[in-house]
């Protein structure tokens, strides 16, 4: 039997052309994601294959699973993987996710927040705010006043008007007209002396 031989030269573009071959976008396509997190959790299979087509990672298999923990359904899991795409991020959000289902947050109100860019740093605030009995609505106003740019009473003090018996539609009405953190304390003043939510629009006619 003939022995074909190879040379030094040729054994060297044969490793170069393998190296290529092997970095090559095909090859790297045939990297399957491991679903096992999700299927952990009871994801289904038809969904998965909607994940599939929106090229989802590793990483975001496991996020996803731990926001499918905190009560998402398979459709809402979904939509954060497209609102990921969408604001061309890679989904990161599972604890912040749980961490708002558990202080009561309903899921439309947080796919909201991804839309609106406001996961993240300012997830502990939106916590509390829910905690402290705050609607989705006053959080989803805040977060699209920070989304905007705009002016905004934080979270602590939406949750110190509260406490001084301002009323949520009257909050709502503070934080459109832009009413800041400094006017806050007056406010509050205001209403231990005994004023009504109108006397306190009446005067804060914002910015």
């Amino acid at each position: 039997m003939e022995v074909v031989k190879i040379s030094l030269s040729g054994k060297i573009l044969l490793a170069a052309l393998a190296v290529f071959v092997s970095a090559s976008p095909g090859c790297r396509k045939l990297h399957r994601t491991n679903f096992a997190p999700l299927d952990g959790v009871g994801f289904s299979y038809s969904r998965e294959e909607d994940l599939r087509a929106l090229d989802i990672s590793d990483a975001e298999v496991v996020e996803l699973a731990k926001a499918k923990r905190g009560g998402l359904d398979d459709d809402a899991c979904v939509g954060l993987i497209r609102i990921a795409r969408v604001n061309q991020q890679p989904f990161a959000d599972g604890d912040n996710i749980f961490a708002l289902r558990q202080a009561g947050m309903s899921v439309p109100a947080i796919l909201e927040l991804a839309r609106l860019k406001q996961l993240g740093l300012q997830t502990g605030e939106e916590q509390a705010m829910r905690l402290a009995g705050l609607s989705d609505s006053l959080v989803l106003e805040l977060a699209r006043r920070r989304a905007e740019g705009k002016p905004a009473l934080s979270g602590s003090s939406l949750a110190n008007l509260r406490n001084a018996g301002i009323s949520e539609s009257t909050m709502m009405e503070l934080l459109r007209r832009g009413i800041s953190d400094k006017q806050m304390a007056g406010i509050v003043a205001l209403k231990r002396k005994g004023a009504s939510d109108s006397t306190v629009l009446s005067r804060y006619s914002g910015s």
